[in-house]
């Protein structure tokens, strides 16, 4: 219930940090696949028609590892760069904390430690199902000689998917077609837009959606901006998809 004196309570109880790492790194294989008991069971295979639209996007892995400032990339073998972050399902450790951290040494076992762990979740797995099995994992493995709290914090939201065929989405397509003079691609995102699945859940829409940040504009760091350039051509282009979608049949 408090920190310890390494030197006097060293080797005589278990180490919070310790422990932790040892549950956390029994989520994850070396080789990057989730180990938690039925975390894929509802992940639906991708289909040829699915890697070739992704592929069909290109992607230079070289300038991507460049622009992250990484020597290799990493994650669940057997799919690329794209497919793992657009429709692969992830575990991830946000944050992890305990003991003493200020500047210099303090030689205290720990009372306590503590994660953040996020799941970025595919078409077809239940959020609150995905929830249950962390519980299981988490008590079944939790070493011996500490107590674990899982407190689950954030509402968890369902993935969304809007058909490539829909109205909406070929409106969209058409206005990005117009604006840029190009033939867009239809793409994923890992990214959570929890109000898109609870229209779909509660008022059976779909709801239509583009962005125009750029990959270079450090999304969710402390330096993210957005650039005015973007933001005029966003302002203009949701105008034209609101004009288009408003003599759209099918809606």
């Amino acid at each position: 219930n408090v920190d310890l004196h390494s030197g006097i309570y060293g080797g005589t109880v278990q180490n919070p940090i310790h422990a932790l790492v040892c549950l956390l790194d029994s989520m994850r294989s070396p080789a990057g696949d989730v180990l938690v008991e039925g975390f894929y069971d509802n992940v639906v295979p991708l289909s040829a028609e699915d890697r070739d639209q992704i592929a069909a996007i290109g992607h230079d892995e070289i300038e991507y590892k460049e622009q992250l400032g990484v020597d290799r990339l990493f994650g669940e073998p057997g799919y690329t760069a794209l497919e793992r972050a657009w429709v692969r399902p992830t575990l991830e450790l946000n944050g992890i904390w305990g003991g003493f951290q200020g500047e210099g040494s303090k030689t205290v076992i720990p009372s306590e430690a503590h994660a953040k762990i996020t799941c970025r979740l595919v078409p077809d797995q239940n959020p609150d199902k995905i929830l249950e099995q962390l519980a299981t994992h988490i008590d079944k493995y939790t070493p011996p000689g500490v107590k674990i709290e899982n407190t689950p914090k954030a509402a968890p939201s369902p993935a969304y998917r809007i058909p490539d065929d829909h109205p909406g989405n070929q409106a969209a397509f058409a206005v990005l077609e117009e604006v840029y003079g190009k033939t867009p691609y239809f793409t994923r995102l890992g990214g959570t837009l929890p109000v898109c699945r609870l229209f779909l859940d509660k008022l059976d829409v779909y709801t239509v959606t583009f962005a125009f940040g750029l990959e270079d504009e450090n999304a969710h760091a402390p330096d993210e901006f957005f650039r005015l350039s973007s933001f005029e051509g966003g302002q203009k282009a949701y105008c034209k998809l609101l004009h288009r979608l408003s003599e759209q049949d099918g809606l």
